[in-house]
This record gives structure tokens, C-alpha cells and sequence, in this order.
């Protein structure tokens, strides 16, 4: 549903996973210690101050700041919006680079507009992300979503293996390799398809095998030009081109 609600993107942003009905009696929300934190001490917000909430899953809601307690922040909500997810739905399929080009990745992936991101190993891999690195990933997308306003969080999958991510199902498959892969018609395809995917290899780019199991299992070979590209680069040149309105 969506109501008359403004998305203001002057107004400071905020993350609250559970917002209330402004039509309903009860609606007042709570913000975690984090985002309490983050509106005090960085944002600099008092009680009175108007702030937009963003529940991740498709809802902005205008609220006032009533008060502070015990670690937390009281939120009264005054109205909201909610839109439908983007088609097609965006995968990205991608080794993981090192050091804080990893969270860098995470951050642009989220502001170009992907769904998912599935940390993925491959022949040549360098990096297996364990339980605090997809953490951290997490709250990056977070902060990303706050910062570039999107409605919907990026979702961080669990890592696999490069076998496994081949039975991901998608309408349009894609596997990135450096060269002149044209992809027939890739926009009448992106435009008819509910579901993309796109697969980004490690440094040192993908062995013939799995080139060979990728194309067998129906992903085409997919240029973004002649030159050899960073992990993150070609993850988020892939992702502008593959959300770019048609």
C-alpha cells in the first residue's frame, strides 16, 4: 500500500526493523542502541527532531523523536510509504576482494541497486568471508541503504561454493569474462526477465574449468570491455548496467 508520504532526502535516515501503522493507536517505535547512538552522537538529533525510518523491506515512515531510554530512541510515527520490490530481482554472484575493498564493494553493490550478494569461492579465491566479516557486511548494506535512501536491504547470502552457485535459478545467467562476450539482446532480456544473475570472478579471473561447468550450465560469457578489472570494479560496473532503466 502506499499512502501520501514525501521521501525527503534532506531528512535525516534511520534504520528501524519494525514499523507500526501510523493509523493505528499505538505508533510509537523503538531504535536499537546502534541507531540511537548514531543519532545522537553523529547525527546530532534532539527529541522533537523529524527523522525518516527505513525498515528494509520496502517501507519509509516520517516519525518525530519523542524521547531517549536506556540505550534506545522513541520514535512516534506520523506517516509512511511503501513501494514494490525492483524487478528483475539482482544477484551478484562474487569473490571476495581483500582488506577493506571488501566492505568498499558492499557499499557501492548496495547504492547501484543489487538484492543479493552471495560471497562466493572459487578455484582461485583468496578470501572465505567467516561469520564477523558477513556481519560487518551487513551493517555496511545498512548504512548504505540509510545514506542512498533505498527502501529495500541489500541481503548478504551465506558464501558458497562456485558448484553450488551454478543452480541458482534466473532468468537471464551471466558469467563475467574479459574479452568481446556480447550477450544477444541482453536488454529485451533484462526487460522480460523476474530474476538476473551475474557471477564475478577472483583475481586472476576464473579457470577454463569453471568456465567450461559455468557454460554448461546455461550462464553465458558476459565483456564489460578488454581490460582486466578489480573484483569490486567489474561487481559494480555489472550492477549499473544491469539495473540502468530500458
Amino acid at each position: 500500500m502506499t499512502v501520501d508520504f514525501t521521501f525527503t532526502p534532506t531528512t535525516p535516515r534511520l534504520f528501524c526493523g519494525d514499523l507500526p501503522n501510523p493509523r493505528l493507536p499505538d505508533q510509537t517505535c523503538f531504535l536499537d542502541p546502534e541507531q540511537t547512538r548514531h543519532a545522537r552522537k553523529v547525527l546530532r538529533l534532539g527529541v522533537g527532531a523529524i527523522v525518516q525510518l527505513l525498515d528494509g523491506r520496502g517501507t519509509c515512515a516520517e516519525a518525530q523523536i519523542l524521547g531517549f531510554e536506556q540505550g534506545c530512541t522513541i520514535c512516534r510515527v506520523t506517516d509512511r510509504e511503501s513501494v514494490e520490490p525492483p524487478t528483475p530481482t539482482l544477484t551478484i554472484a562474487t569473490c571476495v576482494p581483500k582488506g577493506p575493498r571488501a566492505d568498499d564493494m558492499i557499499d557501492q553493490l548496495s547504492q547501484l541497486g543489487a538484492d543479493r550478494i552471495i560471497p562466493m569461492r572459487a578455484d582461485r579465491s583468496v578470501v572465505d568471508p567467516r561469520s564477523g566479516k558477513l556481519e560487518k557486511f551487513e551493517r555496511r548494506a545498512q548504512e548504505a541503504s540509510k545514506q542512498c535512501g533505498r527502501f529495500y536491504l541489500l541481503r548478504i547470502e551465506e558464501p558458497r561454493g562456485f558448484d553450488a552457485v551454478l543452480h541458482e535459478q534466473a532468468d537471464v545467467r551471466l558469467i563475467l569474462h574479459p574479452g568481446r562476450h556480447a550477450v544477444p539482446e541482453l536488454s529485451r532480456r533484462l526487460r522480460e526477465a523476474q530474476h538476473v544473475i551475474a557471477l564475478v570472478g577472483p583475481e586472476g579471473g576464473f579457470t577454463e574449468n569453471e568456465l567450461s561447468c559455468a557454460h554448461a550450465a546455461g550462464f553465458e560469457p558476459w565483456s564489460l570491455g578488454d581490460h582486466i578489472l578489480r573484483i569490486e570494479t567489474a561487481a559494480a560496473a555489472a550492477t549499473a548496467l544491469l539495473r540502468y532503466p530500458r
